[in-house]
């Protein structure tokens, strides 16, 4: 039997899980029978009491809109308009007559053959006018009401809907819902007062829409308008107002004193309605009842059996699975000695068996990196070391040279000069020169101050002014907070000769040579030092440029252009960084710039 089980393959055993879940699903089919029957009954309740009172809205705003296109239509009559506007403007007793008979006669005819509208009366600054079918009551004001008083708050406002009422304006009983419209004639206001019959409303509701057990009409600010009474207000707290987003009705579920009911509501465009309905679920679901007791019984049992079975199929399924994720996340921290041991022959036997071989050389292959990597790794470092000891050997070398051409034409100033002229300028040609050697030997130290770096470049450009007279200026712009800045030396003495050489000596009339520096700071917020050597003499050619640019950018020395911008490109990518280092900028026959980048406050290497 042991082998049996342990040669079962993992699929019989996917297959024993689905039958086990297929038999509790027969179980399970009467409570999604009672669900879907459920859930069906309330969907289209939801969808007809959702249809019937869009229906109702669309009614009753056809109903109050016609009556304020007739009550506009009426303000537009051109005849009515002058009528009226003659009185107001000359309220005497002719105009007053006239106007009288008229409004009646106007009233009339829009109540005429609208059922809904219970009365009109119309209010100007000096009367108040109506069709004389109705006696009013004495004792109302109509500036005294909360009709006026709400327009006297809003002025913006043209219209108002009320809460439903006991007619305020005429003598009896009925309840009626006012609407005012304020009107402009002239530099007058005139305020129409249309009261709807409430009772013809509710009719149309009763009649129409039985099948709802509340059915029922409020403002926006919650006021009876038709058939809504303490109770009902009392639910519409509980319901809420739904925001519609774009949908003609919303129908959701409401507990009220531990009844649920299914409340519907919808919003009237214009006037600012809301129409509630509502009936109790237990009348549309009642029924069911029976059949849910009996289907929550086998929900229970088949449940409890299910979970049972699924608990140990699925335990002794992923319980060798859970333990190959352990091996596994071993494996990821770099253990590769684990095994995973499984004693069966399914698929999970022969996933252990590929794991435990692929893991195995997984760790030869490993060590045998592990052991190239680090021979790499010594020999790069070998590499490097030679590649430094050689450069630097190689910019030591080109240090020690002292251009022999320099020092020829310096000397043999000295001589003409101590020939032509006085003692003078030999004396300051004799201390210049021994200042650029002092700075140039700097005691063996590869970083100076930049202070002693323009002290050195100074000493040179003395002595080749005294050289060429007049044929050459200068001018050193650095400020004093650079001065102190460590830097390596002799950077600046063979860019300023190369402009001497191939710039200023060229040129037929006087050449001026500028020596400047600009502190900046990188998007990465490093301090860089842009040292610029600027000439206006011959310039360079944009071919030229273009390759001598490109070589510095490589590191590359090009020997037929010399080796000084080439030496110092070189010395400040080797002590600073290959970031950093020379670029040239020229225009032919105006002007060359060399711009030297090395960062702020760096000290020298020990």
């Amino acid at each position: 039997m042991r082998e049996i089980i342990k040669n079962t393959k993992f699929r019989t055993k996917i297959i024993v899980l689905c039958m086990s879940i297929l038999l509790i699903n027969t179980t399970l089919a009467g409570m999604l029978y009672y669900s879907y029957a459920t859930k069906d009954t309330l969907n289209n309740y939801y969808n007809s009491s959702e249809d019937i009172l869009y229906q109702a809205n669309n009614h009753l705003t056809d109903r109050v809109q016609s009556i304020t296109k007739r009550v506009h239509a009426l303000y537009n009559n051109s005849y009515f308009y002058k009528s009226v506007n003659n009185y107001l403007t000359h309220a005497d007793s002719a105009n007053y007559a006239k106007v009288l008979g008229d409004m009646a006669d106007s009233i009339s005819e829009l109540i005429q053959g609208d059922r809904y509208i219970h009365s009109v009366s119309v209010y100007t600054q000096y009367s108040e006018f109506d069709n004389f079918t109705r006696t009013r009551r004495r004792e109302f004001r109509f500036k005294e009401s909360d009709m006026y008083r709400y327009f006297q708050d809003n002025p913006s406002e043209t219209i108002c809907w009320f809460p439903a009422r006991v007619d305020p304006v005429f003598i009896g009983n009925e309840v009626v819902i006012p609407v005012v419209y304020r009107f402009k004639i002239g530099r007058q206001e005139v305020y129409f007062v249309i009261s709807l019959q409430q009772s013809e409303v509710i009719k149309y509701l009763k009649n129409t829409y039985s099948s709802f057990e509340k059915l029922f009409i409020v403002d926006q600010y919650g006021r009876n308008v038709a058939n809504c009474g303490p109770e009902e207000l009392k639910i519409i707290a509980f319901l809420g107002s739904e925001d519609l987003e774009g949908q003609k009705a919303v129908c959701k579920q409401v507990v009220y004193k531990g009844i649920d009911y299914l409340g519907t509501y919808t919003q009237m465009k214009g006037t600012g309605w809301q129409i509630y309905s509502l009936r109790s679920k237990d009348s549309l679901i009642g029924n069911l009842e029976k059949l849910r007791s009996f289907i929550i019984i086998i929900l229970i049992v088949s449940t409890m059996v299910s979970i049972m079975a699924i608990v140990i199929l699925a335990n002794s399924i992923t319980k060798p699975l859970r333990q190959f994720v352990n091996i596994m996340n071993k494996t990821i921290g770099q253990e590769f000695h684990v095994q995973f041991r499984y004693p069966y022959n399914d698929e999970v036997g022969h996933l252990a068996k590929s794991f435990n071989y692929m893991v195995g050389e997984i760790d030869d292959l490993v060590t045998q990196l592990n052991i190239n990597i680090e021979a790499l790794k010594e020999e790069k470092e070998n590499v490097k070391k030679v590649q430094a000891q050689k450069r630097k050997a190689e910019l030591k070398a080109l240090q020690a040279q002292i251009n022999p051409h320099f020092l020829y034409n310096t000397l043999n100033a000295i001589t003409w000069q101590a020939a032509d002229q006085g003692a003078t300028e030999i004396s300051v040609l004799s201390n210049s020169l021994g200042k650029f050697f002092r700075v140039s030997l700097s005691k063996g130290k590869e970083i100076i101050t930049f202070r002693e770096e323009i002290e050195h470049v100074r000493s040179y450009l003395n002595i080749q002014s005294i050289r060429y007279k007049s044929k050459l200026k200068y001018e050193i712009d650095i400020q004093e907070e650079m001065l102190d800045m460590p830097i390596i030396k002799l950077v600046l003495q063979p860019l300023v000769e190369n402009a001497i050489y191939h710039g200023i000596k060229l040129k037929k009339t006087t050449g001026f040579i500028k020596i400047y520096g600009i502190c900046l700071i990188q998007d990465s917020g490093k301090k860089v030092l842009n040292l610029c050597i600027e000439d206006d003499g011959e310039g360079i050619g944009e071919e030229k440029l273009e390759v001598l640019n490109a070589s510095l950018r490589l590191g590359v020395t090009n020997s037929n252009e010399g080796y000084g911008i080439y030496n110092v490109n070189e010395r400040i990518k080797l002590y600073y960084g290959e970031e950093y280092g020379l670029i040239l900028e020229s225009e032919k026959g105006c002007w060359t710039k060399a711009t030297i980048m090395i960062p702020m406050h760096v000290t020298e290497e020990e």
